[in-house]
């Protein structure tokens, strides 16, 4: 059976993403960011989902090394999971993981590297800051120039160009099958910063008595948290499987940027949190950040809004209205998307030679 290794962050719909791969081989996904978590699959089947391990403590000095620490613990993984053997493929993720699949290839240890390209950080700030994104840029360029394949989720990120194989790459959306039964709650995922509006959610939340889940931790989410609705249920980071259990209770999840334009980040990803809500069938209010963000109004599945308060409160009463329909939207474009995720996989693992 081909080995396929899946080297991933979080937020990407790893889950799912690696349960659809296992079609085409047997496949272990290492997850290294916030957690450090892995899994094999095979045959659309998880045989192990191993423990989740914190790793906040030593995310700035990740950052500060360039990812060093992500480099070596990614070869330690490897080695511990594949007990020798040698991998068909590895999709490595942005530039800490895509240079020990470099590395594991020249080894010999894999036939076929794929680099994910997921997001781009703008050289903005201050002059260390730049400097820091002027040399991660480069050094995702680096690797993307040396991979077998480039795999970017958006047309905006510029790295994807430095390999003339780069294709745009449809991410599984993954399935939490839960009943459109009713649901009185509001989601909220991600590293939470003044660009994501959060005081405006918590004044709507308190005006029209709606329970607010604030996944998620940040020493900004620290000096508002006063101004939210007294039952607002702050949990941290969560597992996949945990999170699903929040938002199978929610009628909206809350994507809001107050930045929409291309200083921002999240203008050149995609929007794994809003991914993350379609696998529960709960649909978003958000507003046009990402490339993606245009299949939420032209499939029903969530409301793109300008970044102003009015707005917003307006787009939440109607998914709350409105949810039955918003469900079944999102059942509808899941298969769909998911379809052509499959065939996007089977025609790209195939002109690899690894199926």
């Amino acid at each position: 059976m081909k080995q396929i290794v899946m080297m991933q962050g979080l937020g990407n719909n790893e889950q799912g993403w690696a349960r659809l791969v296992s079609k085409f081989g047997r496949v272990t996904l290492i997850q290294l960011g916030m957690i450090q978590h892995i899994e094999v699959w095979e045959n659309e089947q998880r045989l192990f989902n191993g423990p989740e391990i914190n790793m906040m403590s030593t995310r700035k000095l990740d950052d500060a090394t360039l990812s060093a620490l992500t480099f070596f613990r990614t070869l330690a993984r490897f080695r511990e999971q594949l007990r020798g053997e040698s991998a068909d493929a590895v999709i490595a993720i942005n530039y800490g993981m895509g240079l020990a699949a470099l590395w594991l290839r020249w080894r010999g240890k894999t036939r076929r590297v794929v680099m994910l390209l997921s997001d781009y950080l703008p050289p903005r700030g201050s002059f260390l800051v730049r400097l820091h994104r002027r040399i991660t840029t480069a050094l995702s360029c680096f690797v993307a120039r040396h991979a077998d394949e480039v795999w970017a989720l958006s047309p905006r990120i510029p790295m994807a160009q430095a390999n003339p194989k780069n294709f745009l790459v449809p991410i599984c959306l993954n399935s939490n099958p839960v009943l459109p039964g009713p649901r009185e709650e509001i989601g909220y995922i991600g590293f939470p910063s003044p660009d994501h509006g959060l005081e405006i959610l918590f004044a709507i939340a308190r005006r029209h008595g709606f329970r607010l889940n604030i996944i998620g931790r940040s020493a900004y989410l620290d000096s508002i948290r006063h101004l939210a609705p007294p039952d607002t249920v702050f949990h941290g980071f969560l597992s996949e499987d945990k999170v699903n259990a929040v938002l199978s209770r929610c009628f909206c999840g809350y994507a809001v940027y107050l930045n929409v334009g291309p200083q921002s980040y999240s203008y050149y990803g995609i929007p794994g949190k809003t991914f993350m809500h379609f696998a529960s069938n709960t649909p978003v209010v958000t507003t046009n950040t990402a490339h993606f963000t245009a299949n939420i109004e032209k499939f029903g599945v969530g409301r793109v809004v300008e970044p102003n308060a009015p707005e917003i409160e307006k787009a939440i009463l109607q998914l709350k209205e409105n949810f039955p329909q918003f469900y079944a939207a999102i059942s509808k474009f899941r298969q769909e998307w998911n379809e052509s995720a499959e065939r996007f996989h089977r025609e790209r693992l195939t002109e690899l030679g690894v199926i």
